[in-house]
């Protein structure tokens, strides 16, 4: 992928170690905060894509990770936004802590997201379950390419033919329904985010 002067400058969305402590809470503080509001988060469905005009999704990436009442399942990449950190830096930030260095990709400075899903603490109807927080988690398909090596929460990672995904039953959080609504809204021809 080309540099685009416009994407998000990955520099910026990587917290140094002492901005990064300024953004945790401590266990006991963030366990009042995930019983009490919703938590806001970006989850991402890393897609390799044919050259040419048409940008075909070919595969879906997907982490082998644990999952806190589930056992070890596939899942989107993903997490929470710190304070003041824009949803691009938070993007780059998922993506770079849970895929490498090496991967490479494109975020524009302003990325609305393909589906917004809302997970519950306990089921509600279809919408995917993280039993810790009730969760508003903004999806975003983008395009990945380069040397992935998983990290952070992150087993594995594989590459999935769209038509050759796992079973529903083998996802975490109820994500297959986040991931089909993803691929639903895209359709097979896509630009970026």
């Amino acid at each position: 992928m080309g540099a685009v002067a416009d994407m998000v400058e990955v520099e910026e969305a990587i917290a140094s170690p002492d901005d990064a402590t300024s953004r945790w809470l401590s266990a006991a503080d963030w366990k009042r905060v995930q019983g009490t509001v919703p938590i806001c988060c970006v989850d991402v469905v890393p897609v390799a894509r044919t050259s040419g005009s048409s940008r075909t999704i070919q595969k879906v990436g997907l982490i082998l990770r644990d999952t806190p009442h589930q056992g070890r399942r596939w899942c989107l990449v993903g997490g929470r936004l710190f304070r003041d950190e824009s949803i691009a830096q938070a993007i780059v930030r998922q993506i770079r802590e849970t895929l490498g260095p090496a991967v490479r990709f494109e975020v524009p400075p302003d990325p609305q997201p393909t589906y917004i899903a809302q997970y519950f603490t306990t089921p509600q109807g279809a919408n995917p379950v993280d039993p810790r927080q009730h969760a508003i988690g903004l999806t975003f398909v983008v395009g990945v390419e380069g040397d992935i090596t998983p990290s952070g929460e992150a087993h594995h990672f594989e590459w999935f033919e769209v038509e050759k995904l796992p079973l529903p039953d083998q996802f975490g959080f109820g994500q297959e329904r986040v991931l089909a609504a993803c691929l639903q809204a895209k359709g097979p021809h896509w630009s970026r985010i």
